[in-house]
């Protein structure tokens, strides 16, 4: 028999660490996010004023608060005259209607400026000898209805008469449904080295449901859940480029799964920033060493000791993922920033395209919520066909030959065909930096 990495174990892995700007996603069996993080520190601004004469400013996405500098004119007289004289200019020299010289003072008046870091900035990380701190919490779900296609039936009792040989074909034409819903907190810790190189941790405690249901047999669904603090991992995000106009990043990271896979996850990312937009780019790359067993998939054991599984691939000991997108991150306000990213990803065994929104409020300097959501918008998943195992104990015999009727113990292998996927996530982070 050989040992399977189930799906809830394996594929949770793929989320990539990040550290202050935190767009990571648990993605399952598909996309997995990032949003490294980086700080601004060049000193063009674009300016924007109002109609009282305030400037709001941004530079490179920090925003700042500034009155102008102003100079008004205060008409006085040594007699300090009442306010309620009327004056009149004469070759602009200041006269009172009843021609009493009056001087000119000039007061020169300064506001105070007001200063912003946004942390949902997908660029940012902490400056030299400051600490980030991201909670994520999400909720991420991903489904698909598939047609069981055909299948043979193996007699793995060691006391039965056929035993090792096939004894049946599988059940086909039966359909039904698998849904995987996954709860997450993960915490991210990043340090400044320096102002460009910052070092990351972080940890995720996952509780993890896959169950098949819907049968078209009427048969009954079953389900399995898994929870614990489950993933650890290391890394290092450098800013290597933040001038006027560009700003790039590159980050790795090691992951450890318990008994799952260790992965090595990479990632480039490279922004061009306008007024205050920031457009980049980004690509990643992952992975995965599997530590137990050689198939991953969805996988349920009931309470019997049943079991089935319906497999992603098989035969192998790396898994691999790649994806390629573009984003956007705008400063709407002094408190309100928008994210949004296309990505096209590659998943090992299937292509998907997916898309995410996040919205950002920041009332202060060392303090943000950042809420997210993602979904897909296609998947190669669709009709595909793959491998799926089931184990059987106390099998029904009326239908074996007459050698398998004493058999107690069954296994069926076959393929089944997916015909459609969907996926979704949705989060909320809390942004900490001091």
């Amino acid at each position: 028999m050989k040992k399977y990495t189930l799906a809830f174990a394996l594929l949770a892995i793929l989320p990539v660490v990040s550290a202050d700007a935190y767009q990571s996603n648990t993605r399952r069996h598909s996309s997995y996010y990032t949003g490294q993080s980086a700080k601004t520190s060049t000193y063009k601004t674009t300016k924007t004023t109002g109609k009282h004469g305030y400037r709001n400013t941004i530079t490179n996405n920090i925003y700042y608060t500034q009155q102008p500098v102003q100079y008004v004119q205060q008409p006085r007289n040594d007699d300090y005259a009442p306010a309620a004289r009327r004056y009149s200019y004469v070759e602009n020299e200041p006269v009172y209607a009843d021609n009493k010289k009056q001087v000119s003072r000039t007061e020169k008046y300064r506001s105070s400026q007001t200063r912003k870091y946004f942390l949902a900035h997908p660029f940012f990380q902490p400056l030299e000898g400051r600490f980030g701190s991201v909670t994520d919490l999400s909720y991420t779900t991903n489904s698909f209805n598939f047609d069981i296609l055909n299948g043979s039936v193996l007699d793995i009792d060691p006391n039965s008469d056929a035993y090792n040989a096939i004894i049946a074909q599988g059940i086909a034409g039966l359909s039904g449904k698998q849904e995987t819903s996954q709860f997450v907190v993960k915490e991210d810790f990043s340090y400044g080295i320096s102002d460009s190189l910052a070092i990351v941790a972080m940890a995720q405690y996952d509780k993890t449901k896959v169950s098949f249901k819907d049968w078209s047999g009427g048969e009954p669904g079953d389900s399995t859940s898994d929870s614990g603090l489950n993933i650890f991992g290391i890394g290092l995000q450098n800013r290597f480029v933040d001038n006027d106009k560009w700003i790039a990043m590159i980050a790795g990271y090691f992951q450890h799964q318990k008994d799952t896979a260790n992965t090595f996850i990479g990632e480039l990312k490279a922004g061009y920033k306008i007024d205050r937009t920031t457009v980049y780019g980004l690509g990643r790359f992952g992975f995965s060493n599997l530590i137990e067993g050689d198939t991953y998939g969805a996988f349920v054991k009931a309470e019997d000791g049943d079991w089935l599984m319906l497999s992603y691939k098989t035969d192998v000991e790396n898994v691999i993922y790649a994806e390629g997108g573009v984003g956007a991150f705008a400063v709407l306000n002094k408190y309100f920033t928008l994210n949004g990213e296309l990505v096209l990803g590659h998943y090992d065994w299937h292509n998907q395209v997916n898309v995410k929104g996040a919205i950002g409020w920041q009332p202060g300097d060392s303090f943000a919520l950042n809420l997210y959501a993602s979904t897909s918008l296609y998947d190669s998943g669709k009709d595909k066909v793959n491998k799926y195992m089931n184990y059987d104990m106390n099998p029904v015999t009326t239908d074996f030959p007459a050698e398998a009727q004493n058999t107690t113990l069954v296994y069926t292998t076959g393929e089944y065909k997916i015909k459609d996927y969907n996926e979704w996530k949705i989060g909320v982070q809390a942004i900490l930096y001091f």
